[in-house]
């Protein structure tokens, strides 16, 4: 048995519903609480964290101008006077600084456990845990579209990126996995991007619902699948606001659904499938001396 966390960033309740997308609606679905801590509304990546260890950001430490690390001091200064600053300067200054430096900030990683530390778990992208390139190549995007990137070529590399992290999570339940975790960002690029377009705005979500689909068939029986979000997205076409909204969405296969982000990692627990503490493993034998051979290590 695998349980599957999909964290899928700014899905939205009241999108689900609008755009008329069942297959976001599994077993159990409902809109369910988040928080904000540093700011107005919640925070990308101050929530993601807590829904993987539990705990707020005054425990896990991911606040805010915090959420990013440069090996150069001075560079690391620099982040954190422009905190505060609007995504869009801080994304033009941060690419400002690579184009010189050649340098890119790395995003922080809580030391705090969280259900990734679990034995037989698997995480790939998950902000403040694990990872931080298919974020930051998101991020990219946002930054480019902005920029008057071709709109073919924002959602080609866009759903291009989606479709292998869905991908990804297929492939982990052909494992001995307890636990697959995956964060895909591609709903809070597009719902940025696509406020104004009700239009391109479905079609995304519509993909991705496509995605989840293809990934409820691939269950086991026994397999679950959670998908959560860390909060929705305005749209004037909806709500006549931009910006992140409160609506944060769950949906499982199981029979219940956590009612706040951070219940999130009781509830994965509560499920996680006894470890299987056999010590016997099949390993690979693939001999030093002929990686070293093919000058693959020295």
């Amino acid at each position: 048995m695998t349980v599957v966390l999909l964290g899928l960033d700014a899905l939205d309740a009241g999108l689900v519903a609008h755009f008329g997308l069942e297959a976001f609606e599994l077993e159990t679905a409902a809109e369910i609480e988040t928080f904000a801590h540093s700011r107005d509304v919640p925070y990308t990546l101050e929530v993601w964290p807590s829904v993987a260890t539990g705990v707020g950001p005054e425990e896990h430490g991911i606040v805010d101008s915090g959420t990013s690390e440069w090996d150069n001091p001075l560079l690391e200064v620099g982040s954190r006077v422009t905190g505060r600053f609007a995504e869009g300067t801080r994304g033009k200054l941060g690419r400002l600084v690579r184009n010189y430096t050649g340098q890119r900030e790395q995003l922080a990683t809580t030391d705090h456990e969280s259900i990734f530390d679990e034995e037989g778990a698997v995480v790939r992208n998950w902000p403040g845990v694990h990872g931080g390139s298919d974020l930051q190549y998101a991020w990219d995007l946002m930054y480019d579209v902005a920029e008057e990137m071709p709109k073919d070529e924002f959602e080609r590399k866009l759903m291009g990126r989606c479709a292998e992290q869905f991908g990804w999570a297929r492939e982990m339940l052909n494992h001995e996995i307890r636990l697959a975790g995956v964060h895909v960002h591609t709903l809070d690029a597009a719902g940025h991007a696509y406020a104004d377009s009700e239009e391109d705005l479905k079609a995304i979500y519509s993909r991705v619902a496509e995605f989840v689909e293809e990934l409820v068939v691939a269950l086991d029986p026994e397999d679950e699948l959670l998908i959560v979000s860390d909060h929705g997205m305005h749209t004037p076409f909806y709500d006549g606001e931009r910006g992140h909204s409160w609506r944060a969405f769950a949906s499982t296969t199981a029979d219940s659904v956590p009612e706040d982000v951070m219940d999130v990692a009781g509830w994965i627990r509560e499920r996680l499938p006894a470890h299987d503490t056999r010590p016997d493993r099949d390993e690979v034998d693939l001999p030093m001396q002929e990686l070293r051979d093919l000058g693959y290590v020295e």
